[in-house]
């Protein structure tokens, strides 16, 4: 009968289960460290340390960012590009106010819905994108710790769109404020930490 490899070892060491970081960090290490400081410096090096320091700025500038249902503000000088472009044909509303509708060439850009104009609370056009874009920090807000995987932080970005039109002076993008678009507030952006930092979503 061939030996027993485990033989006389204690019963603790005969089997250990297979962990991964998030599982250290989460169960074991609070247990074995007891709270002490260098339980936290454990966590903190499992949590991100080994893939760099967490970098707001460039981890949303890394690879395009979904946006989809989000709405970008434009200026007078865009809509009118883009009314020559043949991106859109502008009809007024009445009371100070205009819609322009969307051709398939701005609907090729991943505009999705037609750009509003003199809207009462806006105050400037604004247009509805939907999909994949490279975006680009002007200002970056505070950010939150909400778990050891998870950020959130709030910045002011530009979206970069593929034409002539948006190239010198790139559409911002809008955050929520009472639950409303609101171009005076700056989006939230969530992180997760998944062996390297990704934009997860826009919280709204």
């Amino acid at each position: 009968m061939p030996p027993r490899v485990f033989k006389g070892l204690p019963e603790a060491l005969k089997s250990t289960p297979p962990t991964d970081d998030k599982y250290m960090v989460v169960n074991i290490l609070p247990k074995k460290c007891g709270g002490l400081p260098v339980c936290v410096a454990a966590c903190l090096i499992l949590a991100g340390c080994g893939s760099g320091a967490f970098d707001p700025n460039g981890t949303l500038e890394s690879r395009p960012v979904r946006l989809d249902g989000e709405q970008v503000t434009l200026n007078v000088a865009q809509v009118e590009c883009g009314a020559r472009e043949d991106l859109w044909t502008v009809a007024s509303l009445g009371d100070e106010r205009s819609v322009a509708r969307l051709t398939q060439k701005a609907r090729d850009l991943q505009f999705s819905d037609d750009v509003q104009i003199g809207e009462p609370g806006i105050g400037v056009p604004y247009a509805q994108i939907h999909g994949s874009f490279p975006v680009k920090v002007t200002q970056m807000g505070s950010v939150r710790d909400d778990d050891p995987f998870t950020k959130t932080a709030d910045a002011k970005v530009t979206v970069h769109i593929d034409h002539t039109c948006f190239q010198n002076n790139p559409p911002v993008l809008m955050g929520i404020r009472h639950g409303k678009f609101d171009p005076s507030a700056n989006p939230v952006f969530r992180f997760k930490l998944d062996g390297e930092w990704s934009v997860d979503q826009i919280v709204h």
